[in-house]
């Protein structure tokens, strides 16, 4: 569906409602009795993230979330019923209360166009790609220093954790430079995120912090790339981070891998991570001329095993793939580049929601939104 179809169905599912509005209140008080139009749209609308796990699930479309929606509400019935229970001290359950709706049909037209219209006024909730929970908190970071960037930064119990909540109601794109400087990065050791008031403040510290780390010349012309690449972009702030030695073990001070560059790309949940690897840091063999070519074989094997293991586990763990930059690779790094450049520029070709469309728009030709 176009923006336009999207706000126009609203228009048609809140046109229908206020046509069975009256009859459907009526008959939501014959066993509600008393109770007004607010306590029984409390009643359909209270149960979007109990009956369906809207934090994790991307739903295809309205049906799609409205089947899993009376799937959850099955499960309900079916717990409380193993229980006997069906009201507590004369008063229905949520659940027996919506199960009544249901079985009516016009409070079951009703409660379904509800739900559909609360689709489409949640359209970018409901639709934008969802991540697995290893990834609500990305740390990065070389030796002491890391930081971290997580979607709704909340410090409970001197733990950084998600705001589950809010989650929800954050409308940047996970991963970007707008998620960035909406949220912060997270400094394991103060209790506030750290904040950036511009775009420009935030490419300082990039370039200042996050690039100088390396030691590497190749990591540090790949983050000069990068920086040229957001000052050229037309929309820097939809850009995905490009995350430099992302953390295996999260924050933790000891941690088995660090991968040299990572692009979570939350338009697309295409997850990339990019090995600078020449061989002299790589697959070299310390006295290599002290030793028979048994023992060459055997410690460069070893050596194979190590990295083949870090890809396996970053892949099994965050489901990121891993492309390697040799030697031959370095020579260009250009080239490197280029291929960085197209896991960046990667967006989504599924369904668009009104308010993105305004959004990309407006961050393009700076319409009035």
């Amino acid at each position: 569906m176009t923006p336009n179809q999207i706000a126009g169905r609203i228009i048609e599912l809140n046109e229908l409602l206020e046509s069975l509005r009256e009859e459907a209140l009526a008959r939501f008080n014959s066993f509600m009795p008393g109770k007004g139009l607010l306590s029984f749209h409390a009643h359909i609308g209270m149960y979007n993230n109990t009956f369906v796990d809207s934090v994790r699930t991307r739903f295809g479309g309205p049906e799609e979330f409205i089947a899993k929606w009376v799937h959850g509400l099955h499960a309900s019935l079916d717990a409380l019923r193993a229980n006997g229970k069906t009201s507590y001290q004369g008063r229905l359950y949520g659940a027996e209360v919506v199960l009544r709706c249901l079985q009516d049909d016009v409070l079951r037209k009703y409660t379904l166009t509800f739900l559909e219209r609360n689709f489409y006024r949640n359209y970018i909730e409901r639709t934008r790609h969802k991540p697995d929970d290893a990834l609500w908190s990305v740390w990065f970071g070389a030796g002491n220093l890391s930081w971290g960037l997580v979607i709704a930064p909340a410090l409970r119990n001197n733990e950084w954790t998600n705001d589950k909540s809010q989650m929800r109601r954050e409308r940047y794109t996970y991963w970007t430079i707008e998620h960035v400087l909406a949220a912060g990065l997270i400094d394991p050791d103060s209790p506030n995120p750290m904040r950036f008031d511009s775009l420009p403040q935030f490419v300082t510290f990039y370039r200042s912090v996050l690039k100088r780390v390396s030691v590497s010349p190749y990591e540090q012309a790949i983050s000069d790339r990068y920086l040229d690449y957001l000052s050229s972009s037309r929309t820097p702030l939809a850009e995905p981070l490009l995350i430099p030695e992302f953390r295996y073990a999260g924050k933790e001070k000891k941690h088995e891998f660090r991968l040299d560059f990572t692009v979570l790309n939350g338009h697309t949940l295409d997850l990339t991570g990019f090995e600078i690897s020449p061989a002299s840091t790589h697959v070299s063999v310390k006295k290599a001329g002290e030793k028979t070519q048994t023992q060459l074989n055997a410690e460069l094997r070893e050596a194979w095993e190590h990295e083949m293991k870090k890809r396996n586990d970053y892949f099994q763990k965050f489901g990121v793939s891993v492309v390697t930059f040799t030697d031959s690779h370095l020579t260009d790094i250009d080239a490197c580049f280029d291929v960085i450049r197209e896991r960046l520029m990667a967006r989504s070709t599924g369904p668009v929601s009104l308010d993105a469309a305004l959004k990309s728009l407006q961050d393009s030709y700076g319409i009035g939104v």
